[in-house]
């Protein structure tokens, strides 16, 4: 398959045409090439070190959240040239997907990370309102500690340490101003801040990849659990699993590709077999009567009247 069918594929699968999405977005295919794809990777951003690391690792289709095309300043022009020329020499194909990647309930971000807590079978509903789509999810019905939602954020922390050491200082960032049992929760990954929301909802907790100094103070004052789990660690579950999604058609593809090859080939050898043995095994030869045409199979019948025998020359 190659970059652009790949990416219509993944259109299809995130809905990505039902998404309004912030300018810098640009949920689509953001770089190509014309030659098939035999490797696909993924990465949270579509930075330099990712491409160049992709194009080491031989990835002609990385799969990211954010793509080349946020920012719109002097600076950001110039980033975004350097690094669209190195994809091209690296032979690196970028696909990046933003809110349709955090709402999807099967690979998306935020169900990714309910995941992560245990809690895909309690009761859940939408939440997280962003560009007229909600992107997260609030669950309810039971009563999970504080400090257990804490640590497995922590262990996000653990699993990306070499990210984590240069995006992120210190561990999760926690704002203990809610209760120590939670039993409402939502979960929203990236940066999430719009405690209006939280509110509303009559949530008690809310975790998230990140918000502001002002957030933090208002969660404070409005007696709200705030877990900041890192923008990073909490939007690499997406990818992850639509990189795993392509991969898997794309294996699906190429087994029924084979599959129909080798059909082809058995027909032709049919074909080629009855040409060469079958008519001189089967129909030793064929008898005309009268303008009707008979094949016996290697036996002679006597019929009335005139009859004309043809041999099939091999």
């Amino acid at each position: 398959m190659t970059p652009r069918e790949l990416a219509r594929v993944a259109d299809r699968i995130l809905e990505t045409k039902k998404f309004r999405d912030y300018p810098g977005a640009r949920n689509g295919l953001q770089v190509g090439h014309g030659r098939p794809v035999k490797k696909i990777g993924w990465a949270v951003d579509a930075d330099l070190e990712s491409i160049r690391r992709a194009g080491k690792a031989g990835v002609e289709f990385l799969v990211v959240h954010h793509g080349i095309f946020w920012g719109d300043s002097a600076l950001d022009r110039k980033m975004r040239a350097r690094r669209i020329r190195e994809a091209r020499r690296l032979g690196v194909a970028i696909y990046s997907s933003h809110l349709p990647l955090d709402a999807h309930p099967e690979i998306g971000n935020s169900i990714g990370l309910l995941r992560i807590f245990g809690l895909e079978r309690v009761k859940r509903k939408p939440f997280g309102m962003a560009m007229g789509r909600m992107i997260g999810w609030k669950v309810e019905g039971g009563r999970w500690k504080r400090s257990e939602l804490v640590r497995k954020c922590e262990g996000l922390k653990g699993a990306w340490p070499r990210r984590s050491a240069a995006l992120q200082s210190g561990g999760v960032r926690v704002v203990p101003a809610g209760p120590g049992i939670c039993r409402k929760i939502g979960i929203v990954t990236g940066g999430f801040g719009d405690l209006d929301q939280v509110t509303k909802a009559g949530l008690d907790t809310l975790v998230t990849g990140e918000a502001d100094y002002p957030t933090e103070v208002k969660a404070r004052e409005l007696g709200i659990n705030l877990i900041l789990a890192g923008h990073f660690e909490t939007e690499t579950f997406g990818v992850q699993a639509l990189a795993e999604r392509l991969r898997s058609v794309a294996r699906e593809l190429k087994t029924d590709e084979r599959r129909k090859s080798l059909r082809e080939s058995e027909v032709r050898g049919r074909d080629r077999g009855g040409d060469r043995g079958g008519d001189r095994g089967r129909v030793r030869g064929r008898e005309l009567e009268d303008g009707g045409l008979r094949a016996e199979g290697g036996k002679r019948r006597r019929w009335i009247g005139r009859r004309i025998r043809i041999r099939v020359q091999p």
